[in-house]
């Protein structure tokens, strides 16, 4: 009992720091509300989008049709938990152009000067953003060419160090457990890893159309990328009253890249790993109480490298995020001292 006891003493120390060793902030920068219990009501907008380009320069490409998904987050000290859903009335964007369902989940670290995050997405049914690529004779009114076999699953983790955690809160930027009580700013370093597969039961390309493409264009039926990469860059918080904050951050990076696709009479064609870059942005703008908190925040990721010259096929993740949660103060005698 008494080594069970230890060993758990040790994880929180590592998670938390040395509780006994005073703060490890300047609070005249930063208000903590790790210890209390935040509940929020998350919406988020998820897109992605797929393109296949043709010999002539032009591009076939699918997206996503959704609006919005719906979800909750739950977070206290350093852990951080949430999970969306697309709910079918609520989250088409467009009912001509058919339904996507989405759904993720993700969690994650928020230390002082460390942060882990990492999520998990599933997406079906895509659509053409121009139609008449697929079908000529469509014209306004006809039934939108809708996709349901289109899925795509993602998942993207990434590890991060701020080298100003006494005066910058990162968490305050992203997920509201602390107050940047006084603007600052923080240089980043650390690496992300992105996995994406997409796959579909029929071709892409429509037959009238496929002597267009380069030719093992039309035998794919998956296609697989992993990104990994080393990056730095720079995050800024700019106080606005007392509660109010925006928020900027531009992380670009540079790694390797693997695109493989599968063919339909089996095998598969692509690259192996070669030099890409990647490039993350985010915007992001709130209010932050001593009770209850509310922000909006934008994120795109890109990746960027060379891929079979005769076959180009792209990705982007894009998402919004809003939450509006309210703090559950006085919870740490029921929650249980795993780590927390």
């Amino acid at each position: 009992m008494a080594a069970k006891a230890q060993f758990w003493d040790v994880v929180y120390r590592i998670l938390n720091g040395d509780t006994a060793a005073g703060l490890d902030h300047d609070t005249t920068y930063i208000q903590s509300y790790r210890d209390d219990l935040a509940l929020s009501a998350v919406t988020s907008y998820q897109g992605s989008s797929i393109s296949v380009k043709r010999k002539d320069g032009n591009r076939l490409t699918y997206s996503t049709n959704t609006n919005l998904q719906y979800g909750i987050g739950l977070d206290y000290k350093w852990l951080g938990i949430e999970a969306s859903f697309s709910i079918p009335v609520l989250s088409t964007l467009d009912p001509e152009r058919g339904t996507t369902k989405i759904n993720g989940f993700g969690f994650g670290y928020t230390g002082r000067s460390w942060w882990f995050r990492n999520y998990f997405r599933n997406s079906k049914g895509y659509s053409p953003n121009d139609p008449t690529r697929v079908d000529p004779d469509w014209s306004d009114g006809d039934p939108y060419p809708y996709r349901d076999d289109i899925r795509n699953f993602t998942y993207m983790a990434s590890l991060d160090h701020g080298f100003n955690a006494e005066r910058f809160s990162y968490n305050a930027a992203i997920w509201q457990m602390e107050r940047q009580k006084r603007s600052a700013g923080s240089w980043i370093a650390g690496a992300t890893f992105w996995y994406s597969e997409t796959s579909w039961d029929t071709p892409l390309i429509p037959s009238f159309d496929a002597a267009e493409y380069a030719a093992p264009t039309g035998d794919v039926n998956a296609a697989r990328t992993w990104v990994f990469s080393l990056t730095g860059g720079y995050s800024y918080t700019v106080v606005i009253g007392k509660h109010g904050f925006i928020n900027a951050l531009a992380v670009p990076g540079l790694g390797f890249r693997q695109v493989r696709m599968d063919l339909k009479q089996g095998g598969d064609t692509g690259t192996g790993w070669e030099v890409a870059g990647t490039a993350e942005f985010r915007l992001g703008m709130g209010y932050i109480g001593d009770r209850w908190y509310a922000a909006i925040t934008g994120n795109s990721f890109r990746s960027i490298g060379p891929i079979p010259p005769d076959v180009f096929l792209a990705q982007d993740l894009f998402n919004m995020r809003g939450a509006i949660g309210w703090r559950f103060k006085n919870v740490g005698p029921f929650i249980p001292k795993i780590g927390l």
